[in-house]
C-alpha cells in the first residue's frame, strides 16, 4: 500500500497530492530560502514560513510523486530575481507557499512542510546554518549543519536512481 499525504493551502482552495514517503524532511537555512520565504510572508494574509531560527521546513519529494489534485491554475510563481530558476508558488487564494519548482534538470520538488496536512514526516535536520543572521539562535532540536551534508545527496541519488528504474 502506497502511503499518500495531501499539502493544502490555508483556505483549502489549493490541493497537492504526495506519494510515498518523501526523499528528506529538513529545515534549510541557506540566504535564498530566508529571502523567499521572507518575500512570500509578506504578502497580504500570507502563513508564517520561517522558523524560530529563520529556516523554512521542507519535505523533499521526487517530481513524479508531486501532483496537483485541486486549484493548480490558483498557483502563482515567486522569484527572488527576473532571471531565477527557482519559483516559489503561492496559492493566490490565500498566500500560502506550497512549492518550489526548481530547474527541470533537478529530480526533486521541496514542499513546504507546513502545508502537509498532519501528520507531516518529522524533520531531520538544519543546513545551511552558515547562513542564520548573527542575532537568531540555532534551535538545538535536530541535528545541525553549516552546508549540506552526505547524507543529503546520498538520498538524492537513491532517489534518482529509483525514478529512473520506475519503483
Amino acid at each position: 500500500m502506497t502511503v499518500r499525504y495531501v499539502a493544502r493551502c490555508a483556505c483549502g482552495n489549493v490541493e497537492l497530492e504526495l506519494t510515498g514517503a518523501p526523499v528528506i524532511s529538513l529545515v534549510c537555512h541557506c540566504d535564498d530560502c530566508q529571502a523567499g520565504s521572507r518575500l512570500i510572508e509578506a504578502l497580504p494574509g500570507a502563513p508564517a514560513i520561517l522558523d524560530a531560527g529563520a529556516g523554512t521546513p521542507y519535505l523533499l519529494y521526487r517530481n513524479d510523486r508531486v501532483h496537483g489534485t485541486k486549484g493548480a491554475e490558483l498557483l502563482e510563481g515567486y522569484r527572488l530575481k527576473s532571471d531565477s530558476t527557482t519559483s516559489r508558488m503561492v496559492a493566490s487564494c490565500c498566500n500560502s507557499a506550497m512549492l518550489a519548482r526548481l530547474p527541470s534538470v533537478l529530480h526533486w520538488t521541496p514542499v513546504y512542510r507546513d502545508r502537509i496536512v498532519p501528520p507531516a514526516q518529522p524533520l531531520e535536520m538544519r543546513i545551511q546554518t552558515r547562513f542564520v543572521p548573527a542575532d537568531v539562535a540555532v534551535p538545538a532540536d535536530l541535528p545541525s549543519v553549516t552546508g549540506v551534508p552526505l547524507r543529503f545527496f546520498t538520498r538524492l541519488i537513491a532517489a534518482r536512481v529509483a525514478m529512473t528504474l520506475r519503483l
